[in-house]
């Protein structure tokens, strides 16, 4: 056979395999149509089904630090963190309290300023210090729906002289604090409403009553 028709030959050959090769492809692609229109016409008359994605974590962190619920540790640490504030005290006064501005209810904190600034005489003359120490909290409650909590903590005062002699007296005082949204001015998540204190040996009575927390929730 001449080389030009060998050549002419094996042009002709490959062309018979693309053209049999479209054809494969086009039937895959026509049968994969039919398919889907097969499919589409069974489900239009299904009921759809949705599918929640779970959730991002961006918003389970919002959801962890947003909670509504009152913890105990958080309202320990908020009590342990302002209560001392209103009877800090030594013989340069009482600069401590300012910090609790924000934290209390105006009432607490006028009452507290009044009974450290009425005892400043008595505190330089004898290089008196003065410290709240919270050791524990019991009969906790708390109202979800009005974001109330009510507790009855115990501590002590300790009240030293001339920076030597320390004197301990029991300290108790039932408690209601409210929750508030935490933001960069205030960043404590509670607010400091009422007060109830009792100082040595009423408080030590006060510790044989039975206390179910404020009945004002």
């Amino acid at each position: 056979m001449p080389e030009s028709l060998r050549s002419h030959q094996r042009a002709f050959a490959w062309v018979a395999c693309e053209q049999r090769m479209f054809l494969l492809t086009l039937g895959s692609l026509a049968a994969a149509a039919a398919m889907v229109w097969t499919l589409a016409l069974r489900l239009q008359h299904r009921q759809p089904l949705f599918v929640r994605a779970s959730e991002s974590l961006k918003d389970a962190a919002a959801g962890y630090y947003n909670g509504s619920e009152v913890t105990y540790d958080q309202l320990a640490l908020f009590l342990n963190a302002c209560l001392p504030l209103l009877y800090a005290v030594d013989d340069g006064g009482h600069p401590m309290l300012a910090l609790a501005q924000g934290l209390v209810a105006p009432r607490i904190y006028d009452e507290s300023e009044r009974r450290l600034a009425a005892a400043g005489k008595d505190v330089s003359a004898h290089a008196m210090t003065q410290a709240l120490t919270v050791v524990g909290m019991t009969d906790v409650v708390t109202d979800r729906a009005t974001r109330r909590a009510a507790a009855y903590v115990r501590g002590y005062l300790t009240v030293t002289i001339q920076h030597s002699e320390a004197q301990l007296f029991p300290w108790r005082a039932q408690v209601l604090v409210e929750a508030s949204p935490s933001s960069r001015i205030d960043r404590y998540p509670f607010f400091l409403l009422s007060c109830e204190q009792r100082v040595g040996p009423e408080a030590l009575a006060w510790d044989a009553t039975p206390h179910n927390g404020l009945p004002s929730l």
